[in-house]
């Protein structure tokens, strides 16, 4: 029987097509899968993010029903006012002069609260600034800042305050009342005289001031100004030149003693008050 040629067949060659067809099919697969994954979560991140926007839409639409429920209900109307900061006004007049009314919403004076502020200072000297606050959903609370006192000036037998901006407090205080830590001025009639001298008070060196106890607007001078001082002294100066002079107080005082009369007004001497002047000047 003749030989027969046998042929060799790498079944590796044969079969890669296959294999090579089924490794294009696995990775086909593969980012098939991968671009569905991707797709599926970018599609759950909108749908969260789409359901954080309603949520959060739907919470301040809730509020804002909510606000403005409470806003047109009677809740929202003025039930009490209580005022705070100013002890020697008189409350009640205080409320009456703010123009506030228990049909009023509490929140426009919150928002508008300058408006009030600005009402109750023309009305009130005292009154520099006035901040508005809402507790238990319906009551206000005026908190009155108050311009700080300077001293009193004698009103009849009463007092009023003099005020840091110079005008005068909408009330006469009994003594009982008056800081005695502060200047009296007395024998002021015009506004004027009193205005000079309360510019020379206050330019005094704040030490100085604090010591004052008494200032007198009927000098038998148009010029003069004398001051009683809790030390027992007398000043007598001239409201033109007292501001550089007083600078020599503590010296003269130290060599004049107790209960003298130090006159700044014509050069600078002193001499002990006679006993005239200490009850004219309240000193004892």
């Amino acid at each position: 029987m003749p030989n027969k040629k046998v042929t060799k067949i790498d079944p590796r060659k044969e079969l890669s097509p296959y294999l090579n067809h089924q490794n294009n099919q696995n990775r086909n697969r593969k980012k098939h899968s991968k671009v569905s994954a991707s797709l599926s979560g970018l599609h759950i991140e909108r749908r969260n993010a789409l359901i954080k926007r309603l949520g959060s839409i739907l919470a301040v639409s809730g509020i804002a029903i909510i606000g403005l429920g409470y806003y047109v209900s009677p809740l929202a109307n003025v039930d009490s006012v209580q005022i705070k900061g100013a002890p020697d006004l008189i409350p009640k007049q205080v409320v009456a002069n703010s123009g506030i009314k228990a049909s009023d919403k509490v929140f426009d004076y919150v928002f508008h609260q300058h408006h009030l502020s600005k009402r109750l200072a023309n009305k009130y000297p005292e009154i520099k600034n006035v901040q508005v606050k809402v507790v238990h959903l319906n009551n206000l609370i005026l908190n009155i800042q108050e311009r700080p006192t300077v001293g009193y000036i004698k009103d009849g037998d009463r007092y009023r305050k003099i005020l840091a901006n110079g005008k005068i407090g909408s009330r006469s205080l009994p003594w009982s009342k008056v800081d005695q830590q502060k200047p009296l001025f007395i024998g002021y009639n015009k506004q004027v005289s009193l205005t000079d001298d309360l510019k020379l008070f206050n330019s005094f060196p704040a030490d100085f001031r604090e010591e004052v106890k008494l200032l007198s607007g009927s000098p038998t001078r148009k010029m003069q100004i004398i001051l009683v001082v809790k030390d027992g002294n007398v000043v007598i100066g001239n409201i033109n030149t007292l501001k550089d002079k007083i600078k020599y107080y503590n010296a003269i005082k130290a060599k004049a003693g107790k209960h003298s009369l130090i006159d700044l007004e014509v050069g600078a001497f002193s001499r002990p008050l006679t006993s005239k002047e200490k009850k004219a000047y309240g000193i004892s």
